[in-house]
C-alpha cells in the first residue's frame, strides 16, 4: 500500500488559507480541537478537515455545525430563451420578501435549521420577475446571492500562487507590488532549479525567497542579504515549509558582512567553564547567533553564485557594484522594481558596465478573463501594474579557460605551473652565480665616467 505524503493532506499547526463564497480568503493557524469562524458563513470545527486532502470544498450543517464535502453543480452551456429584461425595473418591489423575513432566514441559516442553497431557493420562488430574466441574468443571480448565503468553505494550500495572490489582494505594498506573472518570469529569467547557489536582495517580505526554495525543493542554497538587525522574511512561514526546506535558506545583514576589528567572539568574551543557569544559556544564544552569521560570510566570500537577483527599495546600481564580483560568469542577474522608471537608470548604468552583457527592461501586463461556456470573455476590472524587471548576464572573467574542458583546463593550470617553476629556478641560479654586464650597460657606464671627468 502506497504510504500518503503529508504534504498532500492538511495537517495539525499548518497555516491554511480559506475561501469563502463570497471569494474572500481568510489565512489561519490550524490548531486541533479548536473552531474557526468565517464570521456571517457560519464556524466549522478545525478537527474536520485535518487529515483531508487540500482543495475540496466543505459544507456547514446543521446546529453542531458539522461539515461534509459540498459537490458542486456541473457548469454547462445556458440555453438561451426569447426571454429578455426589457420590462424589468430593479427597485426592489420584485422582491416579495420583507427586509425582516430575509434576516429571519438569515438568522435561520446560521443556526444550522437552513442550508444555503434551500435560503437561495425561497428567494428565488419569492421573486417575482425571476422568470421573465434571460437565461443569463437567472445564473448570474443566483451566483450572487449564492455568495451571500451558501455556508462553503475551501482550505488552499499555501503555494507561491496563492500565497502571491493572497497579499496581492490584500496588501500590495508589503509585497512590493509584484504580481504572480512577473513572479514566474523573474523564476524563469533566474534559470533556479535544485541544487543551485543563489544571492537575493529581497525587501518584498520574503515572498521572492520562498518561491525560490519552493522551485529548489531544500536542494542547493539561497543567501539572502537584508537591512537592519533582524530579516524581514514573514512570508516562509505561511508556506509551511519542512526543516530541510529551510535549512537551504541562509541569511546575512548588510552591517554584518565584514568583521569589525574589535569583535571578540563569545568565548573571548566570557569564560564558559564559569558560567551557569541564565548566563550559560545566553551564552549559547550568543554562540548559535556568532555561528550562524560566521557560515554565511563564509558562502558570500566563497562567491561561485550561481545568479543574482535584487528586489530592493535601495537604488540598483550601488548593489550591483557591490555583489557582482561574487556571481560567476555567464550567470543571470534580475533587477524587479515596482516602477519602471526607477530601473531606467540602472539599465543605462547596465549598457556601461563592462561586466554585464545585454541587459534587457520588460514590464508584464495581464488581464483576468471569466471562462465559462458561452459567456467567456475578459472581465471588466483588472489589476494595475505587476512590476518590470530588468535583465542581464554576468560576464565570464576568463573566457578562454571557461570554454575548456575540465580535463584541459586541469592540463592548462598544470603546465602554467610547471612554466612558473622552472623560471624562478632559472633566476635563483642566475642570483648564485652572479651575471655578467651587457653591452648597454658598460656603454652607460663608460658615458657616465667621461661626464664625470669633464666635469672634474
Amino acid at each position: 500500500m502506497a504510504t500518503v505524503n503529508t504534504s498532500d493532506t492538511i495537517n495539525a499547526g499548518e497555516h491554511v488559507f480559506i475561501k469563502m463564497p463570497s471569494d474572500n480568503v481568510k489565512c489561519i493557524v490550524l490548531k486541533p480541537n479548536s473552531s474557526v469562524s468565517l464570521g456571517k458563513f457560519g464556524t466549522f470545527k478545525a478537527n474536520d478537515i485535518i487529515g483531508r486532502a487540500w482543495g475540496n470544498t466543505y459544507e456547514i450543517y446543521d446546529r453542531d455545525n458539522k461539515t461534509r464535502i459540498y459537490h458542486l453543480d456541473e457548469i454547462n452551456e445556458i440555453e438561451e430563451t426569447e426571454n429578455n429584461n426589457r420590462e424589468i425595473v430593479d427597485d426592489g418591489s420584485s422582491q416579495k420578501l420583507t427586509l425582516d423575513q430575509i434576516k429571519a432566514l438569515k438568522s435561520e441559516g446560521l443556526k444550522g435549521e437552513l442550508t444555503g442553497e434551500e435560503i437561495v431557493n425561497k428567494l428565488k420562488e419569492s421573486h417575482a420577475t425571476f422568470d421573465k430574466k434571460t437565461a443569463y441574468s437567472q445564473a448570474k443571480y443566483l451566483q450572487k446571492k449564492g455568495k451571500k448565503f451558501h455556508k462553503t468553505f475551501t482550505p488552499i494550500k499555501p503555494t507561491t500562487y496563492s500565497v502571491n495572490e493572497y497579499y496581492y489582494i490584500k496588501n500590495p505594498a508589503k509585497i512590493r507590488d509584484i504580481r504572480m506573472d512577473t513572479l514566474s518570469q523573474l523564476l524563469s529569467y533566474s534559470n533556479v532549479h535544485a541544487g543551485c547557489k543563489l544571492l537575493v536582495v529581497d525587501d518584498t517580505q520574503g515572498m521572492i525567497v520562498s518561491a525560490l526554495a519552493e522551485r529548489m525543493g531544500g536542494q542547493g542554497t539561497i543567501l539572502g542579504l537584508y537591512d537592519g538587525d533582524n530579516p524581514h522574511y514573514d512570508i516562509l512561514k505561511y508556506m509551511n515549509f519542512n526543516q530541510e526546506t529551510l535549512d537551504t535558506v541562509k541569511v546575512l545583514s548588510w552591517l554584518r558582512i565584514h568583521r569589525p576589528a574589535d569583535e571578540k567572539t563569545p568565548d573571548e568574551l566570557q569564560d564558559v567553564t564559569k558560567l551557569t543557569g541564565k548566563d550559560l544559556e545566553g551564552y549559547h544564544r550568543r554562540l548559535k547567533a556568532y555561528t550562524i552569521v560566521e557560515e554565511s560570510r563564509k558562502i558570500l566570500f566563497e562567491a561561485n553564485f550561481d545568479g543574482l537577483i535584487i528586489a530592493s527599495q535601495y537604488q540598483p546600481e550601488s548593489i550591483l557594484e557591490k555583489l557582482l564580483p561574487y556571481v560567476r560568469g555567464s550567470r543571470p542577474v534580475v533587477v524587479y522594481h515596482p516602477a519602471k522608471e526607477a530601473l531606467l537608470e540602472t539599465s543605462t548604468w547596465m549598457r556601461k558596465c563592462p561586466d554585464l552583457l545585454a541587459p534587457q527592461l520588460t514590464e508584464s501586463w495581464l488581464r483576468k478573463s471569466q471562462v465559462l461556456p458561452g459567456r467567456t470573455h475578459p472581465e471588466m476590472s483588472t489589476w494595475g501594474t505587476g512590476g518590470s524587471l530588468l535583465t542581464a548576464t554576468k560576464v565570464i572573467d576568463q573566457p578562454v579557460q571557461a570554454a575548456l574542458t575540465k580535463r584541459e583546463r586541469i592540463a592548462m593550470e598544470k603546465k602554467n605551473a610547471e612554466a612558473k617553476k622552472l623560471k624562478r629556478a632559472l633566476e635563483e641560479e642566475g642570483e648564485s652565480m652572479g651575471s655578467s654586464p651587457t653591452v648597454e650597460e658598460e656603454t652607460e657606464e663608460a658615458e657616465r665616467a667621461a661626464k664625470r671627468a669633464k666635469q672634474e
